[in-house]
């Protein structure tokens, strides 16, 4: 996926993979994103896991990173305006986009994603969070985040792109504008889940 641009209120935000750098504000968004979810006591991961399953150590290379994340940059002058001169696009392959000034680099959201596989439809790309901080959305971020997500999906030979949501979240409409659609309605399907415990007790039976 290109670093992709998209600007709204003369600020320019930016979408890039996720650097290690990145992890510890990525940690912090994961707790307000449980919080917003009513599960505030959800998170149970630290940065290590997440440096650890993403492959940022460099260790396990011949296994390759668990999950694939990016994150939604908002770039500004060190005077706090937006740097309209910056240049975006930069290959898949560069996670930062090329700088040619002094940038302040705020990050407004993330999202976490990994590959899976239909026995049907082949390769496919589950999307287990996406999120934007209160303060940006209703600007047109959660759009470009989401259409970036979309190319990267296609940039990987997925055949769809799969995520759940809770029923209450206002995001649904959004979700439907996009084209998603929900299976639980569509075709009955229910997303089902063995917690760790459940599969201890089965492999100790």
């Amino acid at each position: 996926m290109d670093t992709a641009r998209c600007s709204h209120d003369n600020k320019p935000v930016i979408v890039r993979r996720t650097l290690k750098d990145d992890l510890p504000e990525v940690i912090a968004m994961i707790q307000e994103l449980a919080d917003f979810e009513q599960m505030p006591d959800g998170p149970q991961l630290t940065v290590d896991d997440l440096v650890r399953d993403g492959g940022f150590d460099g260790a396990g290379a011949g296994e390759g990173p668990v999950f694939h994340s990016f994150v939604l940059e908002l770039q500004c002058d060190p005077q706090g305006h937006a740097n309209q001169d910056h240049s975006t696009s930069v290959p898949s392959s560069d996670p930062c986009a090329a700088s040619t000034g002094p940038l302040t680099r705020q990050l407004i959201g993330y999202a976490i994603c990994y590959y899976s596989y239909s026995t049907w439809q082949g390769k496919s790309l589950a999307l287990e969070d996406i999120y934007i901080r209160p303060a940006f959305r209703s600007r047109g971020y959660g759009e470009l985040f989401f259409k970036a997500l979309a190319r990267h999906a296609r940039e990987s030979r997925c055949s769809r792109l799969d995520f759940h949501v809770l029923d209450w979240n206002p995001a649904t409409r959004f979700y439907r504008r996009m084209g998603a659609q929900d299976m639980t309605e569509t075709e009955s399907w229910h997303f089902y889940r063995l917690q760790k415990d459940a599969i201890d007790k089965l492999c100790t039976e």
